[in-house]
């Protein structure tokens, strides 16, 4: 059971890397002036963002597995769960629990996504994956190696 949790955790993180290269190379072409010329971009955009917020989800629902505790009632309450058994800080908890709606709004209110919003997480925003891949990485490696 234990290395198909690690084997799991792994395949997600590998998604979630391959989602954030193709990201960063479209960080640097678009802006808001040209974010939606090529509408089947921009959706790839959107998709890659959404793939990757759910990566994280995935990820924090694997490991709340392992814990007695039950599975959180939202996504929002995922995240900060993690902080609650020590899997990530308290202040990048609170920094990246807004993944959560964020990941709601591009599946559920797709019509209502600000294109500014979509760029500051294409320049800002996805180095917060990448610190998120290193804790549960951290992670891994004190409870399963």
């Amino acid at each position: 059971m234990t290395k198909n949790i690690v084997d799991l955790i792994n395949y997600k993180i590998r998604e979630l890397q391959k989602n954030l290269l193709l990201l960063k190379q479209v960080s640097f072409e678009v802006n808001k002036e040209n974010l939606k010329e090529d509408m089947l971009r921009y959706w790839g955009i959107e998709r890659g963002l959404q793939i990757s917020v759910e990566c994280v989800i995935d990820i924090a629902n694997i490991i709340i597995s392992t814990t007695e505790l039950d599975k959180p009632d939202s996504y929002r309450e995922t995240i900060l769960t993690l902080h609650k058994i020590g899997v990530i800080p308290e202040k990048f908890a609170k920094d990246i629990v807004g993944m959560a709606s964020f990941r709601n709004i591009l599946v559920h209110d797709y019509l209502k996504v600000d294109e500014e919003i979509i760029i500051d997480v294409l320049r800002n925003k996805l180095e917060d994956f990448v610190k998120y891949i290193k804790y549960i990485q951290t992670w891994l490696d004190k409870n399963y190696k």
